[in-house]
C-alpha cells in the first residue's frame, strides 16, 4: 500500500509538472522554433548519447574486474535494458540493469547492484565537481548581469558542492579502509538478530567495499576516471549540439550550466525519463540565461528526445532479443530478492 502510495505521489508530481510546463506555452511559436531547428546537430547528440551506452559499459568491466571477468557484449545488453526501463518505469527501472546482468552472467545480484551503486559514486562526483568548478567561474550573459544576487547564489552553490563532493569522497575512502572494523561491529551489534536477515547485509557492505578498491588502486582509478570523463564529455557535447541546433550561441560553461539543470529535473523518478520534471528545468536553466520561454521549452523537448529517446529505442532492442517481457521487468523492479546462492543457475531470460 505504501509503495502504491509512493508511486502514485511520484505519478501526480511529474503529471503536475508536465502540465505546468505545456499551458505556459505558445504552442504556435515553439512549432516554428523545432521547424527551423538544424537536424545534424541533433542526431550527432543523439550518437553521443548512445556512446555514454559503451563507456558506461567498459567502466562497469572495470569496475567488476576484482569481483569476476565479464564480457562486454553482456554488460553493454544490461546496460541498454537498464536504461530503457528507466524510461519506462522512472528510476526505479535502475534495479532492473544490475538484475540482468546478474542472470546472464551467474553473478549474485548483491555484487551487481554494489558496482552499481559505485559506478553512481563516480558519476556523482565527477558531476558535481564539473557543476561547482563552472558555477564558481560562471557568468551572466552581458543582458541579466543586473541579476547580481543571482550569480552570488550561484557562486556560493558552487563552493559547497565543490567542498561536498571532496568531504563525500574522502568518507567513501575511509569506509574503504576501515570495512574489517565496520563488519566486526555490525556482527556485534546484530548477534542477536537472524544470521538470515543479516547475511545478505554484510556480504553486501563486503562487496560494495570491493567495488570501492578502486579509489586505492591508482590503475583502476585512473581507468574508472577515463571512461566517466567520456560519459559525461559526450553527455555535455551532445547538451551543447542541441543548443547549436537552434543557433543558440553560447558557451561551453553556459551548456553546462544547463545541462546541470536537466540533471536535477531527471531526479524526479516520474516514467517518461522524468516527463514534466526534465522539460521544466532545462527550461528553467535557459530562461536564466535571457532565453525566451518559447524557445527554452523547444530546446528543453529535444533535449529529452536525445537524452532518453535513443537509449529507450536502443534498449528494446536488446529486450525483444533477449525475451524480456513487460512483467519480468516489473518483477525485477518490485522486488531485488536474489536467486539461492546455493542454486545451480539463475532464471533464464528467455524463458
Amino acid at each position: 500500500m505504501r509503495k502504491k502510495l509512493g508511486a502514485l505521489v511520484v505519478l501526480t508530481i511529474g503529471v503536475g509538472l508536465a502540465i505546468w510546463f505545456v499551458r505556459r506555452l505558445e504552442w504556435q511559436v515553439v512549432g516554428g522554433h523545432l521547424r527551423t531547428m538544424r537536424v545534424w546537430p541533433v542526431v550527432i547528440a543523439a550518437l553521443l548519447i548512445n556512446a555514454t551506452l559503451v563507456f558506461r559499459s567498459l567502466r562497469w568491466r572495470a569496475l567488476l574486474a576484482p569481483i569476476a571477468h565479464v564480457g562486454v557484449g553482456s554488460l553493454f545488453s544490461a546496460t541498454t535494458i537498464g536504461f530503457g526501463s528507466v524510461f519506462v518505469f522512472g528510476r526505479a527501472g535502475e534495479i532492473v540493469r544490475p538484475m540482468v546482468l546478474s542472470l546472464r552472467e551467474r553473478l549474485h545480484p548483491s555484487v551487481t547492484i554494489a558496482t552499481i551503486l559505485v559506478e553512481r559514486v563516480f558519476d556523482m562526483a565527477m558531476v558535481a565537481t564539473v557543476f561547482a568548478v563552472n558555477l564558481l567561474f560562471f557568468s551572466l550573459p552581458p543582458n541579466r548581469e543586473v541579476e547580481r544576487g543571482m550569480l552570488e547564489t550561484i557562486h556560493r552553490v558552487g563552493l559547497l558542492m565543490t567542498l561536498g563532493t571532496v568531504a563525500g569522497v574522502a568518507v567513501l575512502v575511509v569506509f574503504r579502509m576501515k570495512t574489517r572494523w565496520i563488519v566486526e561491529r555490525l556482527e556485534r551489534a546484530t548477534v542477536r538478530l537472524p544470521s538470515r536477515l543479516m547475511r545478505p547485509i554484510i556480504g553486501f557492505v563486503s562487496h560494495l567495499s570491493s567495488g570501492l578498491s578502486v579509489l586505492l588502486n591508482v590503475r583502476e582509478l585512473l581507468t574508472s576516471v577515463f571512461y566517466t570523463l567520456l560519459v559525461w564529455g559526450s553527455v555535455t557535447g551532445s547538451t551543447w549540439l542541441v543548443l547549436a541546433a537552434f543557433k543558440l550561441e553560447l558557451s561551453l560553461p553556459s551548456a553546462i550550466f544547463v545541462m546541470g539543470f536537466g540533471l536535477i529535473g531527471s531526479l524526479v523518478p516520474s516514467p517518461g525519463g522524468s516527463a514534466g520534471a526534465f522539460h521544466a528545468a532545462t527550461a528553467a536553466g535557459l530562461m536564466v540565461l535571457g532565453i525566451e520561454k518559447n524557445l527554452a521549452a523547444s530546446v528543453a523537448i529535444v533535449f529529452h528526445f536525445v537524452a532518453f529517446g535513443p537509449p529507450f529505442l536502443l534498449g528494446l532492442i536488446y529486450i525483444m532479443k533477449d525475451g524480456i517481457g513487460l512483467g519480468s521487468l516489473r518483477e525485477m523492479i518490485a522486488s531485488s530478492k536474489s536467486p539461492d546462492p546455493g542454486s545451480s543457475s539463475p532464471t533464464s531470460l528467455s524463458g
